[in-house]
């Protein structure tokens, strides 16, 4: 028996045709056998429960045809589990793969044979909203099917329904974002009750919207753990520093300002005022008194000796010392930088001069997220691509900076492994504005770095060749001989490049 499980919409899935000639004459169909099928669905058929399909045969030179499907799916046409008509009409009453089977009978020559083509049609229950925890960082109980955490605790909640939804509303009480992801991870900082909530539907086939809400499902109680610091950057306000901790904070003011340290580029930096943010109170806002430059490094230390910050289920907070601070940077590239939509957009297909680029987005093991761009060359490739989006507008008086992550896979062909970076007018060609990289002089492309994600900051010695209201990035690379190169980047990074003034 042939098993064909992929029908195209609208179009011939199916098409065979068997031919023979007679000696004198050509008789219509007498000898001429052909099979097709006519389908409304593009690859595997999927429906849903007490759904129907249509299909039809428009196969020629058959003496009887047989459509069946076993009970209880039923054709609509005759009510029965067995069909001969050209078109069939079926009705799916059971969860799972049920086989659609259709039998010709032809004759020639030679005389009578059975062929037949089953369809494996996957039938999919309603949609039933359910929820499962799956996973809790911290401390906790479970009563009677809810779930009591201490404050702090991160709460891995994954969607459990039945007939395999693909569109996902979580609605979590206490936290404003709507998630839409089939597994949500969501931190309690602060004590209470917390209801949860989840939508389920799927687009295709069509499944209809079903909704849970789970009442109190979450009981929020004091932490028996330290309060941890769980990030530290400066936000897109000249100087405020975000400490961000693993749960709410009680009342801070400016007696504890100095219990606090922020340095930049190892100084010491003078704070104004300590506080917690208005919005968010598992955060605490370091007010500096002058701002933070995007090519300094910066760290924040704080002193319980001196401090008495303490989380709202009164927990002190521990001295911790020289936690990095991420300085705030306006990223002028602001299409798809990090690649995590799946596509190498906003760069074009690769022009390869010589050789062959295979340039794809993969993911797994990329430096940040879950997806970054890989290129794969021939051996002696020379390929080049540029942005065709995305374009971002430069200032000759300023200088910039053009930051991204780089990992060599493998690399036969040694030194001959090189790029270069051209930043070039949206509309044009410019070789004035670059920046060459080698396996020969880059440390972070030699040997010993294969493997790993290294950091690349260039262009910070050199300013724009001209005013440019839409420029962009240009990419040629080059590979050895010995056999296929493979390179990867990820989340690169396009910013005026801040250095502090001189005294």
């Amino acid at each position: 028996m042939k098993i064909l499980k992929n029908i195209s919409l609208g179009v011939i899935a199916l098409l065979v045709a068997l031919t023979s000639c007679q000696k004198d004459e050509v008789v219509p169909y007498g000898d001429f056998q052909d099979v097709a099928i006519f389908s409304p669905y593009t690859g595997k058929i999927t429906v849903e429960i007490n759904q129907q399909i249509s299909i039809a045969d428009g196969s020629k030179g058959f003496i009887d045809r047989k459509w069946s499907v076993p009970f209880p799916s039923y054709f609509l046409n005759n009510d029965d589990s067995v069909l001969n008509e050209e078109t069939a009409f079926v009705k799916f009453m059971e969860v799972g793969e049920v086989p659609l089977v259709i039998e010709w009978q032809f004759q020639d020559s030679l005389g009578t044979t059975t062929r037949d083509s089953t369809f494996m049609v996957t039938v999919l229950d309603t949609i039933t909203t359910d929820i499962a925890v799956t996973n809790i960082e911290g401390n906790y109980t479970e009563e009677n099917g809810k779930y009591i955490v201490e404050a702090g605790s991160i709460v891995t909640m994954t969607d459990t329904s039945s007939g395999s939804p693909d569109t996902y509303q979580w609605l979590i009480e206490g936290h404003d974002e709507i998630l839409e992801t089939k597994t949500v991870e969501v931190q309690y900082k602060k004590l209470g009750l917390y209801s949860v909530g989840l939508a389920s539907s799927r687009l295709e086939p069509y499944g209809k919207v079903d909704t849970l809400i789970l009442r109190d499902f979450i009981e929020v109680i004091p932490s028996t753990l330290p309060v941890v610091l769980t990030g530290a950057k400066e936000i897109d306000q000249a100087g405020v520093v975000h400490l961000q901790f693993s749960r709410e904070m009680d009342v801070i003011d400016e007696s504890d300002i100095s219990a606090f340290t922020v340095k930049a580029n190892g100084t010491a930096v003078a704070i104004k005022t300590v506080q917690l943010n208005k919005n968010d109170a598992s955060i605490v806002e370091v007010i500096l008194e002058d701002d933070l430059y995007n090519s300094q490094t910066a760290s924040v230390s704080y002193d319980a000796s001196v401090g008495s910050v303490q989380s709202s289920d009164f927990v002190k907070l521990e001295t911790f010392t020289d936690q990095e601070v991420i300085v705030y940077l306006n990223n002028l590239l602001t299409v798809n930088p990090d690649f995590e939509d799946g596509t190498k957009n906003p760069f074009a297909d690769p022009w390869n001069q010589a050789g062959f680029a295979n340039v794809t987005v993969i993911s797994g093991d990329s430096q940040s997220g879950t997806k970054h761009l890989n290129i794969l060359m021939d051996e002696g490739t020379n390929a080049q691509m540029a942005m065709e989006s995305g374009f971002f507008s430069l200032n000759k008086e300023k200088t910039y900076a053009f930051e991204f992550w780089v990992k060599v896979k493998s690399n036969p062909g040694g030194n001959a492994l090189q790029f270069t970076w051209r930043v070039q007018p949206s509309d044009g060609w410019a070789d004035n504005y670059k920046s060459w990289q080698g396996a020969c002089c880059t440390d972070q492309l030699k040997a010993e770095n294969e493997g790993t994600w290294q950091k690349i900051q260039i262009l910070t010695d050199k300013k724009p060749p001209a005013d440019w209201d839409a420029a962009k990035l240009h990419l040629q690379i080059g590979s050895g001989a010995g056999g296929k190169t493979e390179i990867e980047f990820d989340n690169l990074k396009f910013y005026e490049y801040e250095v502090p003034p001189t005294e």
